[in-house]
């Protein structure tokens, strides 16, 4: 069976590709190891220029209500002197982003996707493992296991979405760069005693740091928070363990009293961290994309938005392919520092290196940066617009 287009992973990051090109005249195939709708329990913070690229995909109409919009963020660093504050107002943007459920992006992307589907151009193929990939020069062939029988594919291009775990990434031994962070990172949703005022917070701490960021349902409206804790997995072993009182005594205590006081956490959820780095991302017809070419540390929630910038970037190019009439992987190779920018993809790791330094020099350096950054608005304005992606030319086809 022939496919235009093969994506392999049916996550938040195929099924955006998915959705990004569901109009196009494409025969595509989604696949996907897992069974539909698991559960996801990830709180996803969105920046300002992802946010603009849901809206031209036309899910943002159902997001809005669901998600909770960044007016400010706060960075301090606990025990030590010296904070910045970087908002919206200053950066000149209606918002730097907003927090969503994963969950909820998920609900919208099957809607979206299932009201696109044109007959016997979009096929998904879940649950179902991909097994062998062999390269030609100008189709790829892959066999799968679907539902006990195994099938045989072509694709004209294949993006591979499959995550940190990329079956592709090992069926064809990409070159890859991988570091162990020896960190988790503890993820649940917290209740507040006052209400977040759509500011999120990011507090480095001794070992690792706190995020917490402004969330909403029907029940708390705007005394919500998810909350996202890094440390050495040992240590996020010790607070997954803990009863509720004891987790928000040790929450509060690392945190303050900025958001008052800690009254109910619901259920935690824990993910090993690692950065993993793919030298070069495409072979012949095969690009990785997302958490299978680069997966980072979620320090500066970069992951997702530059697994949507890749897209916005890709489709881009893919379209004016088909306008074109060229090859529908033409210009792949030449743009792919556009798709996947380096200082975005290291920002996190060297942060996350920075702040886990504990001499004395660097904690004082930390801080006199800090104060610094928080006294000079013009690199501030600059920094928040940069982080909020708002330059970035979406996809508006």
């Amino acid at each position: 069976m022939h496919y235009d287009l093969i994506i392999i992973g049916g996550g938040l990051v195929g099924r955006s590709l998915a959705c990004a090109l569901s109009q196009a005249p494409l025969k595509i195939a989604l696949i996907d190891a897992n069974e539909q709708n698991l559960p996801d329990p990830r709180l996803i913070a969105l920046n300002y220029g992802s946010v603009h690229f849901l809206e031209k995909l036309g899910l943002w109409p159902c997001l809005a209500p669901l998600s909770t919009p960044i007016h400010e963020v706060h960075v301090s660093h606990r025990g030590r002197f010296g904070a910045t504050r970087l908002s919206a107002q200053t950066a000149h943007l209606p918002t730097l982003g907003s927090v969503l459920r994963a969950s909820d992006i998920n609900q919208a992307l099957d809607e979206t996707l299932s009201q696109a589907r044109n007959p016997g151009q979009f096929t998904e193929w879940r649950p179902a493992r991909v097994t062998t990939l062999t390269l030609h020069e100008k189709k790829s062939t892959l066999t799968l296991e679907y539902q006990g029988v195994e099938s045989r594919l072509t694709g004209n291009l294949i993006i591979a979405a499959d995550g940190s775990h990329s079956t592709i990434r090992r069926l064809l031994s990409f070159d890859t760069h991988t570091v162990d962070y020896q960190q988790s990172a503890l993820v649940t949703t917290t209740r507040l005693g006052r209400p977040h005022e759509n500011r999120a917070y990011e507090r480095f701490l001794d070992e690792g740091a706190l995020a917490m960021l402004p969330l909403k349902d029907k029940e708390t409206q705007d005394r919500l928070c998810a909350t996202i804790w890094t440390a050495g997995t040992p240590a996020i072993a010790a607070l997954q363990s803990l009863e509720e009182p004891a987790f928000l005594q040790a929450l509060q205590t690392q945190f303050g009293y900025r958001l008052g006081r800690l009254t109910g956490i619901n259920r935690r959820a824990v993910f090993p961290l690692q950065l993993i780095q793919v030298k070069n991302p495409l072979q012949g017809n095969v690009l990785l994309i997302g958490n299978a070419a680069h997966t980072i540390h979620p320090i500066a929630a970069q992951g997702l938005n530059l697994a949507l910038y890749e897209i916005a970037h890709l489709s881009q190019l893919l379209l004016r392919n088909l306008r074109e009439q060229e090859p529908l992987g033409a210009g792949l190779a030449e743009n792919l520092s556009r798709f996947q920018p380096k200082m975005n993809l290291l920002f996190s790791h060297y942060l996350s290196q920075i702040f886990a330094a504990g001499f004395w020099g660097s904690n004082f350096a930390r801080q006199l940066g800090m104060v610094g950054l928080d006294l000079c608005p013009p690199i501030k304005k600059k920094l928040g617009r940069r982080m909020a992606m708002e330059s970035i030319q979406w996809l508006t086809s």
